[in-house]
């Protein structure tokens, strides 16, 4: 008897400790990722609101059922801080459209190749976008998209042939400009398309999370000429594409605050697309919403939606941008 009396007072403190554990590491991030410029590792926190705040509701509960110390409280407080942060993906709204037809973009990311390529190409071939935006990609790879009898074309590419970049096909000679960052030489195109007798710039770019001191320098670099290609168009912006960090992230919220882009994914659900683990029920809400789109108030996703799985660490994210009613 009192050798079993005594491992259960091992073990319920053993989930104690965990769960005081859980709760403090997601509580010191959750405070941290609110200062995010004074330091990349705060900022790459931001980025995982999702997984705090349930990392958070676990240790609440387990340690109110365990302990029923004043820490619950504190735990308490972080769920529903991060849960405030996260309200508006569902209960955001997008502006209505004008009836007229939109432009279909299709953006993946396929760095680390897919685990079939065939069945990855065909998907994207078979999708009916009038734009594909390939990012982590060799040119070679995109190569079978646009052989003879194909509706697809290559408008943009990596700068070498082996080097992994973008590559942007679509159905049209659509006009393109390409930018490249002053210091880290990273591509940022803009791609315009006609729409409601004008045209809208769809601008993309490419990057990994912000790990490191170099890549967050790369990561602000690419969002700042974001930033000037926006505030400096003349026509409706749409920005596809996983830019290398999510809305949550400092650097995010400063190019939303210093342009009139919005999150275009608001008011669709949690939309998370890296990292695709296949795990059945769950899997769609283990990773995050890395892929972005943000749009300019005269254009809104007419349809938006993430996957499926095509063999690649992200989903794809198909999105058709059309004309918004400004006078709703």
């Amino acid at each position: 008897m009192t050798t079993s009396t005594g491992i259960g007072s091992g073990l319920r403190a053993a989930v104690i400790i965990m769960a005081l554990g859980l709760g403090v590491m997601s509580a010191i991030a959750t405070v941290a990722s609110f200062f995010g410029g004074a330091w990349w590792g705060f900022d790459l926190a931001a980025n995982f609101r999702w997984q705090l705040m349930w990392a958070a509701l676990i240790a609440a509960v387990v340690y109110a059922l365990t302990s029923r110390g004043w820490s619950t409280i504190v735990f308490l407080v972080v769920v529903v801080v991060n849960a405030f942060l996260l309200a508006p993906l569902w209960f955001g709204s997008q502006p209505a459209g004008t009836g007229e037809d939109g432009t279909t973009v299709v953006a993946v990311d396929l760095y680390g190749g897919s685990s079939d390529e065939t069945e990855t190409l065909r998907w994207l071939f078979d999708s009916e976008a009038d734009l594909i935006i390939a990012q982590g990609v060799t040119i070679e790879r995109m190569a079978p998209l646009a052989v003879d009898g194909s509706p697809y074309r290559v408008l943009a590419r990596p700068e070498f042939e082996d080097r992994s970049g973008i590559v942007v096909l679509g159905t049209q000679d659509f006009a393109v400009r390409e930018v490249s960052t002053p210091e880290y030489a990273q591509q940022v195109i803009v791609v315009s398309v006609p729409s409601d007798g004008g045209s809208v710039d769809i601008v993309t770019a490419w990057g990994e999370l912000a790990t490191d001191s170099r890549k967050s320098e790369a990561l602000q670099e690419r969002l700042t000429v974001i930033e000037d290609i926006v505030n400096e168009s003349s026509s409706p912006v749409a920005v596809v594409g996983n830019l290398g960090a999510t809305r949550f992230a400092s650097d995010m919220r400063n190019l939303l605050g210093s342009t009139d882009l919005r999150d275009a994914t608001e008011g669709k659900g949690y939309l998370s697309t890296w990292p695709v683990t296949g795990i059945p029920l769950i899997g769609g809400w283990i990773g995050i919403p890395i892929d972005v789109v943000l749009m300019t108030p005269a254009v809104t996703p007419l349809e938006l939606s993430t996957g499926p799985d095509i063999g690649a660490d992200h989903l794809p994210v198909t999105v058709v941008v059309g004309p918004a009613d400004l006078d709703v």
